[in-house]
């Protein structure tokens, strides 16, 4: 039996809220990082991250998303209850970093396996999107323009968005 997961999806520019559809044993980390260019949204609406940058969106039944746009993918709220497969369980180092892509800068706990580093995980798994923890990032679109924070528990960050890191 599958359950839909209320999640956030943040771009340069906008962010899509919307469910994503989850079939147990899996987490969102797997329905995320599985095999294609694309995931799927249900009940989803688009929103920009400024004021001053218009949308024109309805909440619509059906939205795909590019990974490749994505920057961020974070649950909007912590489901303690649900377990992934034990299985896939490995044991992981919790790291701190400092990340900025071209429209976030962020601090967050990356978890890594033993004796390795962030770049080792990023050269390794390409194109998986990185689980990251106690996430607080700031939204810059310009020197001198709006911000917008934002903390999470968990999110799901695009390697493809990375910049820079810094691992402290």
């Amino acid at each position: 039996m599958s359950y839909w997961r209320p999640v956030e999806v943040y771009a340069t520019f906008m962010k899509v809220a919307g469910e994503i559809e989850i079939l147990p044993p899996h987490r969102l980390t797997d329905v995320v990082n599985q095999v294609g260019d694309y995931i799927e949204l249900h009940d989803a609406v688009a929103e920009p991250l400024s004021v001053n940058y218009p949308v024109l969106s309805q909440r619509e039944e059906r939205t795909v998303i590019a990974k490749q746009s994505v920057i961020l993918i974070s649950p909007k709220e912590q489901v303690g209850d649900i377990v992934g497969n034990p299985a896939m369980w490995r044991e992981k180092v919790c790291q701190p970093a400092a990340i900025h892509t071209v429209a976030f800068s962020m601090v967050a706990d990356v978890h890594l396996e033993p004796r390795h580093t962030l770049r080792d995980q990023l050269e390794r798994y390409r194109t998986d999107f990185v689980p990251v923890t106690n996430l607080s990032a700031l939204w810059v679109a310009a020197i001198g323009a709006e911000t917008h924070a934002l903390q999470r528990a968990f999110a799901l960050l695009n390697p493809a968005a990375i910049l820079s890191f810094s691992e402290r």
